[in-house]
């Protein structure tokens, strides 16, 4: 490939393992800098995430406990959506990961621009259900409560209605970042995110205080700046991979077509994503179910906990995103050894932090929930939450980092069986009995979220340790074997301008799902 710059330049550039005049090359630059390389902006963006949130539910916490329950309980409505969505994006970032490793920048374009149009369509589905149906969907969710609160039920209503509506243009946003996360771009989704919650937060500001020419909207004013934001973003996201401008590139033509090929390669890879996801949304919709009965109170405790505890989802989810794309790229690249080293440089450093933020948690949860509310029966009852949930910290870490290792490797279904047997067998089951059966109420349902944390970090290691997903095949053997002979650096072809490959480019072979040889999820 020719280069504008100096061959001193250039020359250090490939031995960082850097393509000279392109992005990093991750299968074989130093493992440390791969990791942290992609792992801080990822955590950086969860941070900023977190930090929107937690402001924006204290924004909402002035209007009393009803309107805090209110959010928490629509927000667990509304990602439902996200199960089916989890098919798509988990299957995407695993196959553009692999044909970025193996070199194939136009297999991972096509991947790309497929993606988007399924994502669309997933977020029309979400919009019609989220805006026709919401009072119903919150009414379900208080059926265990003798008399359900009316004030929740409404402030909720509001809050779905206006965050689905959105749905149409925040999927895609949510599916540019998967595939750029998988073809190792971790800068441009912060750049979005970073854009989407500051608007977020502003608006919420505006629209709930009714600001200036604005009317006073309450609750709902949180889920109509939510979804601007979202769908704002979307925009630009879908913007920046049609004018590439990132490493991978968006083909409008391909979007304009289903490529049922592909999609049923996509879905292969995460259809037991979405089915994990399902089990998780299933089961945290019952989990909130069992709280709704425990009363308003530890409903909005509850939210308050959960915003708090977001945080320590920082640096798991950079480590864990870290691991699901260099694991993926080495595999690619014919590096299996590099790639499960990769997944336990991820866990050192996701294991320090996840500790700290344990520490915190457990020596100074009030000083946190006091930014909340004052009501001293909610604070109280936050405080105790956190400091059960800190012990479990560590296993949070293996959690995010292990499980998106192994999505990287397209070893999903393992990760399904994992969430079924800690989210239903542990969690729920737990939550029951602890917090309703021998009455511990809420603690009682934070015990079990640690329980399951727990066995699931450890269900996790071992599957990863035991390295199957080494086996598992994605795209075909012959792309793979041409990518382990090209030298490092080598030319990564785009198509041109006109959508024509170049000359000499040959078209990518059909992406492969696993097979049950490869995939042993016992």
């Amino acid at each position: 490939m020719g280069s504008d710059e100096p061959p001193e330049r250039a020359e250090v550039a490939e031995q960082d393992g850097e393509s000279a005049g392109d992005e990093p090359d991750l299968t074989s630059m130093n493992l440390r800098t791969s990791v942290l390389t992609l792992a801080f902006p990822a955590a950086m963006r969860m941070g900023l995430h977190s930090v929107v949130e937690m402001v924006s539910l204290m924004i909402v916490g002035g209007l009393g406990a009803e309107a805090i329950a209110a959010v928490g309980v629509g927000k667990r409505v509304v990602q439902m959506a996200n199960a089916v969505f989890k098919a798509l994006s988990v299957g995407s970032t695993a196959v553009v990961a692999r044909y970025v490793g193996a070199k194939d920048r136009e297999g991972a374009d096509r991947v790309v621009s497929q993606s988007i149009l399924f994502s669309v369509a997933v977020g029309c589905m979400t919009a019609i259900l989220g805006v026709f149906f919401a009072r119903q969907m919150m009414t379900g969710m208080m059926i265990f409560q003798e008399v359900p609160d009316a004030a929740v039920i409404d402030q909720g209503v509001g809050y779905m209605r206006y965050l689905s509506a959105f749905y149409i243009l925040a999927l895609p946003l949510f599916m540019s970042n998967a595939v750029m996360q998988g073809a190792g771009d971790m800068k441009t989704p912060l750049y979005l995110m970073a854009y989407m919650n500051i608007t977020n937060l502003i608006c919420a500001y505006v629209f709930v205080n009714g600001v200036g020419p604005f009317p006073t909207m309450g609750v709902a004013g949180v889920g109509l700046a939510a979804g601007w934001a979202r769908g704002s973003a979307g925009l630009i996201a879908v913007w920046i991979l049609a004018t590439r401008r990132t490493v991978i590139g968006l083909n409008l033509r391909e979007c304009l077509k289903v490529d049922w090929t592909l999609f049923r390669s996509i879905v292969g890879v995460g259809f037991p994503a979405a089915v994990e996801n399902f089990v998780r949304r299933g089961s945290q919709i019952l989990y909130t179910m069992i709280i709704a009965y425990l009363g308003t109170v530890a409903m909005a405790a509850n939210s308050i906990a959960m915003s708090i505890q977001s945080f320590s989802f920082m640096p798991g989810f950079g480590f864990g995103l870290a691991g699901t794309a260099l694991v993926g790229q080495n595999l690619g690249a014919k590096q299996p050894e590099r790639a499960e080293d990769a997944g336990f440089e991820c866990l050192k450093w996701a294991l320090g932090c996840c500790i700290l933020m344990g520490a915190v948690f457990f020596v100074a949860p009030q000083l946190i929930t006091h930014l909340y509310t004052d009501d001293v029966e909610v604070m109280q009852l936050t405080i105790s939450c956190l400091r059960v949930i800190a012990l479990a910290m560590p296993f949070l870490a293996m959690i995010q980092v292990f499980s998106g290792g192994l999505r990287g490797a397209g070893d999903t279904t393992f990760v399904m069986l994992a969430t079924l047997i800690g989210n239903w067998g542990i969690r729920l089951l737990g939550s029951y009995i602890l917090g309703v059966y021998f009455g511990l109420g809420l603690i009682g349902v934070w015990i079990a979220m640690a329980g399951d944390q727990m066995g699931r970090g450890l269900l996790l290691m071992w599957r990863f340790k035991k390295g199957r997903w080494k086996t598992i095949q994605l795209i075909d053997q012959k792309d793979e074997q041409q990518a382990v002979e090209e030298p490092a650096g080598a030319d990564i072809r785009r198509p041109t301008a006109s959508g024509r490959k170049p000359a000499g480019q040959k078209s990518p072979s059909p992406v492969r799902v696993p097979s049950a040889d490869s995939d042993d999820s016992t």
